[in-house]
C-alpha cells in the first residue's frame, strides 16, 4: 500500500495539462523497483500478446512522447502500465502537434532521444514512414499474431506494404453547444440529427450584432485547422477526404465544392462563424473562441479537454452536444463515429537496451492505454476497448459531470463507439495534396480568389502530384 501511495504521489505532482510547444523536459512516471505479484485485466487472456510473460521481469527506461502531459490522461495510463510492469520507468516529454513541434520531433528522432512516439495526423505520420524514422513492425506483428484489422479495425495505414505504427488513437468530431445561448435564442431541442442547412440557420440565430453591423458573439465556428471544410467529403462517401475512387483527389467533387462553400458564407459572407483568417493570423484555436463566450458553437473534435479544465477555462453554462451535420437528410453519417487519427511507432533510434520495455510500452498504448486518451479529448480506436466508465475518467464522476455537460448527448455524440465512421486508405503523394488542400483554402479566405478558382487549383496540383508518386511506383 505504501508504494502505491509512493506512485500516485508521482501521478499527482504534474500540474499541467498538455505541452507548450517545444519537447519538454520529460516527467518521470515509475514504479521503484519491486516485485510484486503482477494482476493482468481480467481479459488479458483474450489478448496475451499484449503483455509478457512475466511483466514483473520487464526492467529498462521508455522516452515516450506525446502531445499531452500528464493531467490530460498520461500520468493515469502510465501509472497503469507500471501495475503490471514495476520495473520499468517512463519518461514522458509532450509536444505541440504543430509545424514547429513536429519538426522538433524529428529531430529528436533522428538524435536518438525517442523511444516511442505518438505521431498525430496522418500527414505528420506519413512524412515519417517514408522517411524511415519508425522501426518496421511486420516481423514482430507475424510472430506474436498481432491482426492490424481485428484490433484496430484497418490495415490501411501502411507505407509500401510495410507496417511502420498503429493506428490506435482517433478521433470524434461533433458541434458542442452553448445551451445558455442556445435558450437564450428559443431554439427548443437539441437535435439528434441536423443537416448543415439546419445548423447554419440556428448559428445565425445564436449570432449577435452591435448596432454598426459588426458580430459580437458568433453563432458557431469551424475548427481552427485549415482544411476542415474537407471532411464534407468524409460524411458522404465514408472514406478519404481528399481522394477519389479513381485515386486523384477529389477537390472537382460537387459535394467538396459545397463544403468550401459553407465555410466561406459563414466566415466571409455572413459572419455568423468566427473567421478561419483570424484563426490563422492571430495563432488562436477554437477551445480560445468557444470557452470565452465569443462563439455559441463550436465544429471541434476534442473540447472536453478545454472543458474538464474549469481552473483555465471557468464556465457559466452548460455544453450539449450535437452530431456533424450531414448534406441531405437520411444519408449515412460518416463523421458520427471515431476514425484513425493518432498512430504509434517505434523510433529506429531507440534504445537497444531497453527494448524489451520499448515493446511492451507500446504495446500497452496501443491497447489498454490508448482508452485515456479520452481525457485530452481524442479517443481509442483498439476494438477491445472497455467504455463503461468514460464519463468517470474525464470528469471524475456523473456527479461533476453534470456540472459541466449534458451526459446523455455525451454519450450519444462523443464517444459512441458504434456509430459509423470515415477511413482513409488512399495516402498516394499525401503530403503535397494536403499542401494543395492547405494553400488555396487560405487563398479563398483571404479572397485571393474565388471558390471556383482556388478548387481548380487546388484540384491541379493534387492530381499532378498523384500522377508523378504513381509514375515514380510504375518504373
Amino acid at each position: 500500500m505504501k508504494k502505491l501511495v509512493a506512485l500516485m504521489a508521482v501521478v499527482l505532482a504534474t500540474t499541467m495539462a498538455f505541452g507548450n510547444g517545444k519537447g519538454e523536459e520529460p516527467t518521470v512516471v515509475s514504479a521503484q523497483a519491486q516485485t510484486p505479484a503482477v494482476i493482468l485485466p481480467a481479459d488479458a487472456a483474450d489478448h496475451a500478446w499484449v503483455f509478457a510473460k512475466n511483466p514483473a521481469s520487464v526492467k529498462g527506461t521508455v522516452r515516450f512522447w506525446i502531445p499531452f502531459k500528464g493531467p490530460a490522461g498520461m500520468n493515469a495510463m502510465i501509472a497503469e502500465f507500471n501495475k503490471y510492469y514495476p520495473n520499468v520507468t517512463v519518461e514522458l516529454t509532450p509536444f505541440n502537434n504543430n509545424t514547429d513541434g513536429n519538426l522538433g520531433v524529428n529531430t529528436a528522432l533522428m538524435a536518438g532521444d525517442i523511444d516511442v512516439l505518438a505521431s498525430f495526423g496522418l500527414n505528420a505520420t506519413y512524412n515519417r514512414w517514408v522517411n524511415n524514422m519508425f522501426i518496421p513492425l511486420d516481423d514482430l506483428m507475424r510472430k506474436e499474431g498481432i491482426d492490424l484489422v481485428e484490433n484496430w479495425g484497418t490495415d490501411k495505414y501502411r507505407y509500401k506494404d510495410t507496417t511502420y505504427s498503429f493506428p490506435c488513437g482517433g478521433l470524434s468530431y461533433y458541434i458542442v453547444i452553448n445551451k445558455k445561448a442556445w435558450d437564450e435564442a428559443g431554439l427548443g431541442a437539441i437535435p439528434t440529427e441536423w443537416t448543415w442547412d439546419e445548423y447554419l440557420d440556428v448559428c445565425r440565430k445564436m449570432t449577435k450584432k452591435d448596432a454598426s453591423g459588426n458580430t459580437t458573439v458568433y453563432g458557431g465556428t469551424d475548427y481552427h485547422s485549415i482544411n476542415y471544410w474537407s471532411f464534407v467529403g468524409a460524411q458522404v462517401y465514408g472514406r478519404n477526404p481528399y481522394y477519389g475512387d479513381d485515386g486523384l483527389s477529389r477537390f472537382g467533387d460537387p459535394i467538396m465544392k459545397k463544403g468550401m462553400e459553407i465555410r466561406y458564407q459563414a466566415d466571409n459572407v455572413e459572419k455568423i462563424w468566427f473567421p478561419l483568417s483570424k484563426y490563422r493570423s492571430d495563432n488562436i484555436q477554437t477551445q480560445m473562441v468557444y470557452m470565452a463566450g465569443q462563439s455559441a458553437s463550436a465544429i471541434t473534435p476534442n473540447m472536453i479537454r478545454f472543458i474538464r479544465d474549469k481552473e483555465n477555462y471557468p464556465i457559466d453554462w452548460v455544453n450539449y452536444f450535437a452530431p456533424w451535420p450531414v448534406m441531405e437528410k437520411g444519408q449515412t453519417n460518416y463523421m458520427a463515429g471515431v476514425s484513425p487519427y493518432s498512430h504509434v511507432g517505434i523510433s529506429v533510434n531507440s534504445s537497444k537496451k531497453d527494448w524489451e520495455a520499448i515493446w511492451a510500452f507500446t504495446k500497452f498504448y496501443a491497447t489498454y492505454g490508448s482508452r485515456y486518451l479520452i481525457v485530452a479529448g481524442h479517443q481509442s480506436t483498439w476494438k477491445y476497448t472497455d467504455t463503461s466508465d468514460l464519463v468517470d475518467l474525464v470528469f471524475g464522476s456523473e456527479e461533476n459531470a453534470k456540472q459541466l455537460i449534458d451526459v446523455d448527448s455525451f454519450q450519444r455524440v462523443v464517444v459512441n463507439y458504434k456509430n459509423p465512421a470515415f477511413y482513409e486508405d488512399i495516402i498516394t503523394a499525401y503530403p503535397d495534396v494536403n499542401k494543395a488542400a492547405t494553400t488555396y483554402t487560405m487563398d479563398i479566405a483571404h479572397d485571393q480568389c474565388s471558390i471556383d478558382e482556388g478548387m481548380a487549383r487546388m484540384q491541379a496540383d493534387a492530381d499532378a502530384a498523384i500522377k508523378l508518386e504513381l509514375s515514380k511506383k510504375s518504373k
